[in-house]
């Protein structure tokens, strides 16, 4: 080296001469995340998807009990009766949710099941026009004639593989039996049973006006609330999908309190 060139701080040759990464580390780190993506993806959406419940059962357990409780404020009757209709609205709310959603999802889990066995019986009957008919799909899709046709037959040869295939490409379904339904309706009841407190415990501890207040401003902050999670899980503009659902919320109290003035004046 010669005297007059500066000599090179480690710090330098490791930033211009970065240390190679041992092979054996990096290649277990790609098979780790090609395992858990190849195998765990459609596990981590079906979580993920658990957000329509949450914000369906959140999103209506505060909505409801706030137009309840606040058309009946508007007509200033004892507070106990409020409390009284709230809860009461609530908990068959909750139940009313939870069993629909239970209904709702066991029906289209039938209709899958029931669809997935008739293609079932379809390959079991027809082989080769059903082969010919996955042939067609993945032609559309984008393969040439021949290289769909080969595709076909080597997925044929595979019972398993060629039903999954099919229940894929041409019902747009999942093969995999779901039981997601009991689930789904534990998620709807209890979210809407336990977003049905925010607008009513006010009424346990305040006057009727400050009840009323505190119980839409509680709400309206739950609301916005719920709104921002779901921007989070399904990557929108968080102010943008909270400030829906708020919007929402403060219609449907604006409506409740107008239904119940009026009904009060006509009474009078």
């Amino acid at each position: 080296m010669s005297r007059n060139q500066p000599r090179r701080s480690p710090t330098e040759d490791s930033a211009t001469n970065p240390p190679a990464r041992d092979p054996d580390a990096a290649g277990a780190e790609s098979a780790r995340h090609i395992n858990e993506h190849s195998l765990g993806e459609a596990a981590r959406i079906g979580r993920l998807s658990r957000i329509r419940e949450f914000v369906l059962g959140a999103q209506d357990g505060l909505l409801v009990p706030l137009g309840v409780v606040t058309g009946m404020a508007a007509a200033q009757p004892a507070r106990s009766l409020i409390i009284v209709a709230g809860l009461a609205e609530a908990v068959a709310g909750a139940i009313s949710m939870g069993g629909g959603s239970y209904l709702a999802s066991r029906a289209e889990e039938q209709l899958y099941s029931s669809e997935i066995a008739a293609e079932g019986r379809e390959i079991d009957q027809f082989p080769q026009r059903e082969t010919d008919e996955l042939a067609i799909v993945l032609e559309r899709e984008g393969l040439s004639r021949e290289r769909a046709a080969s595709v076909a037959l080597v997925l044929a040869s595979n019972p398993n593989v060629f039903l999954r295939t099919k229940v894929q490409k041409e019902l747009g379904l999942s093969a995999d039996e779901s039981t997601a339904a009991l689930g789904d309706a534990a998620v709807v009841g209890a979210t809407y049973l336990g977003a049905a407190i925010v607008p009513l415990w006010p009424y346990f501890l305040f006057p009727l006006g400050r009840a009323l207040v505190l119980s839409l401003g509680c709400t309206l902050v739950a609301l916005f609330a719920v709104g921002v999670a779901k921007g989070r899980v399904t990557r929108l503009s968080l102010v943008r999908s909270g400030l829906q659902v708020m919007i929402i919320g403060t219609l449907s109290a604006g409506v409740g309190y107008a239904i119940g003035h009026i009904v009060t004046t006509l009474a009078h």
